[in-house]
């Protein structure tokens, strides 16, 4: 997935989604890509809010290790939680668990004071707040709050395969029942390896060639669109001169964040249904109308896929237009040495060599500038993909 030789198309999109795993070992998402993200669990108006802070370079908030951390601390806090409440944990190691757990909720609240109330993000004076408010970029405090709860749900791979991070049964269960059985023989090294493999902070190694993992397809598709948006908007074709017309046409950071919208709404959704029918499916008849309703939410999920793709073929153009564009900015630098050869050659009576070598240059920028071209017209029907009208999703059943 993160090699820009590779062709990715809307039925490997579905087989990733399916898997819930991507090739590769992408690098995790940027903390933008990780608000806007986020910014699909808010209020519509709250979330534009978000959009046009980014759009506008206005700044946000940035998590002391990133917000992919942020979700392996928010995870291991969750496995230690349900552990220590569920299991019967001895009190040799008990105290060494509650202090990690400790530590963890320590990250935690220094990641919410940066999102919610950290310095030198939203204004403080009541002139500034009353400004930004006119301006429609200001995020009230309780939006602040339903942001910092999306952030908790940052999509990041399973790099590691220890811990309460995202196995953390297995391994709680071997201090838990293991050291009960060797309490009497284990040195508090040993409890404390096993502490850090409860909590995800043991090093471990990855077998690459099986790709990267999510919790499920949602996830997934959140991850990759976060992914290709990443490298839309830093590749420096898409901010050149070239392609000044396409940045106009679409908001990228709003397609991501209603992309990432409409996923999560998805997502809730087939939860509902999922305890409808654990609720009531004794009859056939309710069973039979949920069946329906999951039905048509399958253009929905195609149509997300489709959007996704749409990021996915962006990212492709615009990095085949990157080569061309380097090519371009070597012929513009040896245009300025040929000068210079022209300098001395006039000096000697020999021009014709420069001149000819000119010729070949000049033809070799018209024809990077071609096919400039040609990637601005495919990257126009891109964008005309990823514009299009999102199908309405249906209104959230309760049983």
């Amino acid at each position: 997935m993160t090699s820009p030789q590779r062709s990715v198309s809307a039925a490997d999109l579905r087989q990733w989604t399916t898997d819930a795993r991507v090739p590769g070992q992408p690098i995790e998402l940027s903390d933008t890509a990780c608000i806007l993200i986020a910014a699909g669990y808010l209020a519509p108006t709250a979330r534009a809010t978000v959009v046009r802070r980014v759009s506008q370079g206005l700044p946000m908030a940035a998590a002391p290790q990133g917000f992919s951390e942020l979700r392996r601390v928010q995870r291991g806090i969750l496995h230690a939680e349900r552990k220590l409440t569920s299991t019967m944990v001895p009190g040799f190691v008990a105290p060494i668990l509650r202090s990690r757990l400790s530590g963890l909720t320590r990250r935690r609240d220094e990641a919410h004071r940066a999102v919610v109330t950290g310095k030198g993000v939203y204004p403080s004076g009541l002139r500034a707040v009353r400004r930004e408010r006119r301006e429609n970029v200001y995020l009230e405090i309780g939006e602040r709050e339903q942001l910092f709860a999306g952030l908790l749900c940052t999509p990041v791979a399973n790099l590691s395969t220890s811990g309460a991070r995202w196995a953390g049964t297995d391994a709680f269960d071997k201090v838990a029942g293991v050291v009960d059985k060797v309490a009497g023989r284990a040195s508090r090294r040993q409890v404390e390896h096993w502490a850090d493999e409860v909590f995800g902070t043991a090093p471990t190694t990855q077998d690459s060639s099986r790709g990267s993992s999510f919790a499920d397809g949602y996830e997934t598709l959140l991850f990759v669109a976060g992914h290709y948006y990443e490298r839309v908007r830093s590749n420096p074709a898409w901010l050149s001169d070239h392609f000044e017309m396409q940045r106009v046409q679409v908001n990228l950071h709003a397609e991501l964040a209603e992309i990432a919208s409409d996923v999560v709404a998805l997502r809730a959704l087939r939860v509902d249904l999922d305890r409808a029918r654990a609720n009531g499916g004794f009859d056939p008849g309710f069973v039979a109308h949920i069946a329906e309703r999951e039905e048509a939410l399958r253009p929905v999920w195609s149509e997300l896929i489709d959007r996704v793709h749409a990021l996915v073929e962006i990212s492709a153009t615009v990095e085949s237009a990157a080569v061309e564009l380097q090519l371009l900015n070597e012929f513009d630098r040896a245009t300025t040495i040929d000068a210079r050869i022209d300098h001395l050659l006039s000096r000697s009576g020999d021009r014709e060599l420069s001149a000819d070598h000119s010729r070949r240059l000049s033809q070799q920028v018209r024809s990077g500038e071609e096919q400039l071209r040609i990637y601005r017209d495919v990257l126009q029907g891109n964008i005309a993909q990823l514009g299009a009208a999102p199908a309405q999703l249906p209104d959230k059943y309760q049983p």
